[in-house]
């Protein structure tokens, strides 16, 4: 099992439940030991933009996990900006039987099933 090091994109005031999920999923459904880059309070803007761009530079892969209003969220937007910069590969991660709308500009979010986000995350990995 190899590591694989995530910085996870949500909308820090409204989906913090679904990045808590996602880690303590992962620990029993990944095929990778996963461990967190992602920022875990909130920092003044000047700040946090310079923690996100450091976190998100250590790891591997970003996963945008969406929520009902991801697609709106500014910060979101900036760290998907981040990593496009940084070159890091991006994966949105939809929870299952919602319709949930995805950060413009990117791939199709996948449903929010192990099997996939294990496949997905695999492939790119493989791409870089």
């Amino acid at each position: 099992m190899s590591e694989l090091t995530i910085f996870v994109s949500f909308e820090f005031d409204k989906d913090n439940d679904l990045k808590n999920n996602f880690f303590e999923q992962a620990k029993q459904n990944s095929t990778h030991r996963v461990s967190s880059c992602s920022l875990n309070e909130a920092y003044p803007t000047h700040e946090w933009k310079d923690r996100a761009k450091a976190a998100i530079d250590r790891c591997d892969i970003v996963i945008v996990l969406v929520g009902p209003d991801t697609h709106n969220a500014v910060g979101v937007k900036v760290e998907v900006d981040i990593a496009t910069r940084l070159g890091k590969p991006i994966l949105q991660v939809v929870p299952q039987k919602r319709s949930y709308t995805g950060v413009p500009g990117l791939e199709q979010p996948v449903r929010w099933r192990w099997e996939v986000i294990n496949r997905r995350v695999e492939d790119l990995r493989n791409r870089r």
